[in-house]
């Protein structure tokens, strides 16, 4: 019999238990839970990268290093007598079989707007996840734009919502003056919170027109880092560089990159 996936996994978890163990690799077994947060944070950017790249090889990569983060976590709770990886794989199994009674069970479910309803409806009824607010249990260290992203769904659940996107931009559009009005009169502090408003107030754009905030500015950040690539490419072509340019010749590089780079 030809080797499985299930083979390579048991291999990768033997791997890790070895790294971990006496005689082992001293870096990983100094590591913790604590520790390693900075790198499950980074592994994960890694990944969204990759995805933006729509490079399968490098993706393929960096989901095996996301695994081993995984991994790492559950042999270290393995360790501490709390749990192993085939907990969490028990677990998500039957978290996943749970919320989807539509495909394992005799429900229905027709439309994504009504798998998320039914989702939500187990979490709170069956499971019993019932945070103290309508918009509680969304993690405090989320991105922002994500935070802000989860908290308006949550609230629209509920009724507490626009009627339409022409209704989002007015606000977007309220809040935007505000925030003019702020540049010119207002405290560092009141700058601040009205900038906050316009920001909160694109997110609800955002949900209306069904675009993610947070891989929206990620591929704005991506796109500028392509360009600003392109205008020091054609700056040094031209003879000069971007330090040694005025304004107007920046803006110049910066149209003709704009045309020549997506």
């Amino acid at each position: 019999m030809g080797k499985t996936a299930m083979d390579d996994f048991r291999k990768l978890v033997g791997i890790m238990a070895r790294l971990r163990a006496e005689g082992g690799c001293e870096w990983d077994r100094a590591q913790t839970h604590a520790s390693l947060r900075q790198y499950l944070l980074e592994e994960t950017h890694e990944v969204l990268d990759a995805i933006t790249r729509k490079d399968p090889s490098f993706l393929c990569e960096e989901l095996g290093d996301l695994l081993i983060q995984i991994l790492f976590h559950a042999q270290i709770a393995k360790e501490n007598g709390h749990f192993e990886i085939s907990d969490v794989i028990s677990s998500i199994s039957e978290k996943m079989v749970r919320r989807h009674p539509h495909v394992f069970s005799s429900a229905t479910a027709d439309s994504p707007e009504a798998v998320s309803l039914q989702w939500d409806h187990i979490k709170r009824n069956i499971e019993k996840r019932n945070p103290s607010s309508l918009i509680g249990g969304v993690p405090k260290k989320f991105p922002s734009l994500l935070r802000a992203s989860k908290l308006t769904k949550k609230a629209a659940r509920v009724g507490f919502d626009w009627e339409n996107t022409e209704q989002v931009l007015a606000k977007v559009e309220e809040e935007m003056r505000e925030l003019t009005e702020a540049v010119s009169r207002g405290t560092p502090e009141e700058k601040e919170h009205e900038l906050g408003d316009v920001l909160f107030a694109l997110v609800n754009l955002a949900r209306f027109l069904n675009i993610n905030p947070e891989v929206a500015l990620m591929t704005a950040n991506e796109r500028f880092v392509r360009r600003f690539q392109a205008m020091e490419k054609i700056a040094a072509e031209s003879g000069s560089s971007i330090e040694e340019s005025d304004l107007a010749t920046l803006d110049h590089f910066w149209e003709r990159a704009k045309k020549t780079t997506p």
